[in-house]
């Protein structure tokens, strides 16, 4: 097994490492990629002609590890040249056994102690947004990559790696979402219009009501509400729009990484939903006079414990 760690900042730096510094860095691995504890946002890509994995798997044995950090450093650059404030300055560690490599940013060097061998500190816990990572076993066309935030980081996925999306029901949903939450989902004209917030409205209620998506059909939707008139789809949907499939079925894992909510009502109790948006909408939840009142389908009555039924 081959282990590498270089700093990632304002310049490319190579750790020396020792058995012990390795044998923690491992560790790391076994944490941040165990199926046990992954919270993470998974993806699966595929390589580019251009993409410096590409390039490994030509010679995975003579490729030279330092080439990834420095394509990671270029890649948080801005246009010229400068390093990227906005991006936080971290290490790439790098796992390289038998047919698999792995990639991995910390972005956060606290959770790590550097003077004891890269111990795991005891705030390390994956469920702080402080890394990235990449898995490449034998397929160019089957990547997987992470990201601890709720979406893939343009840099790391498209500067860095060059990966293209394979699109499945849930990247489809997800960007979906995002395009939607980013303002970024219909054309400039579009969200010009003084009634664009009830576009979107009416958007995220058709996603939430529907099991498949089209994009035809909600655009004849949003006509059929008079919300708009325009019948060009290229004039309603803006160009991001154009790498998402036309139809999909809507992914409810999606859905509910979006908007899940959890309420707190007291140390001892949590109310949580998998819609917190649509529970709004529907009027399902009212706080008021120091009560949370919850509105109940009525399948779901008979479920009730008897105590708050008074055994109806």
């Amino acid at each position: 097994m081959i282990v590498n760690v270089f700093s990632i900042g304002e310049v490319v730096t190579e750790e020396n490492l020792d058995d012990i510094d390795k044998q923690n860095i491992n560790k790391i691995f076994e944490k941040v990629f165990s199926k046990k504890s992954i919270t993470h946002l998974k993806i699966n890509c595929c390589a580019n002609d251009t993409s410096i994995l590409k390039d490994y798997t030509k010679d995975p044995n003579n490729f030279v590890m330092v080439d990834f950090a420095k394509k990671l450093a270029k890649a948080e650059q801005k246009k010229d040249g400068t390093r990227n404030k906005q991006i936080l300055e971290g290490i790439l560690l790098i796992q390289k056994e038998n047919n698999r490599l792995t990639l991995l940013k910390l972005e956060n060097l606290e959770i790590i102690d550097k003077e004891h061998h890269y111990e795991m500190r005891t705030t390390f816990t994956t469920e702080s947004k402080y890394y990235k990572g990449c898995i490449l076993e034998d397929d160019l066309s089957n990547i997987v990559i992470i990201d601890k935030n709720q979406s893939i980081a343009k840099y790391w996925r498209e500067d860095f790696l060059d990966l293209s999306l394979n699109r499945n029901d849930y990247q489809n949903s997800k960007e979906l979402i995002e395009l939607l939450n980013c303002d970024e989902l219909y054309a400039k004209e579009v969200s010009q219009l003084p009634n664009f917030q009830k576009i979107k409205d009416e958007t995220e209620d058709y996603i939430f009501d529907h099991e498949s998506f089209d994009k035809v059909e909600l655009a004849n939707h949003l006509r059929r509400d008079n919300l708009i008139e325009e019948i060009d789809l290229s004039k309603i949907y803006s160009y991001k729009f154009e790498q998402i499939d036309s139809d999909f079925r809507i992914s409810k894992k999606a859905l509910k990484e979006n908007y899940k909510k959890t309420i707190e009502i007291s140390p001892d109790t949590r109310v949580t939903t998998n819609n917190y948006k649509k529970l709004i909408r529907e009027q399902g939840i009212e706080y008021k006079d120091g009560k949370l009142h919850l509105r109940i389908s009525g399948e779901f009555v008979k479920k009730l414990p008897k105590e708050l039924t008074n055994g109806n």
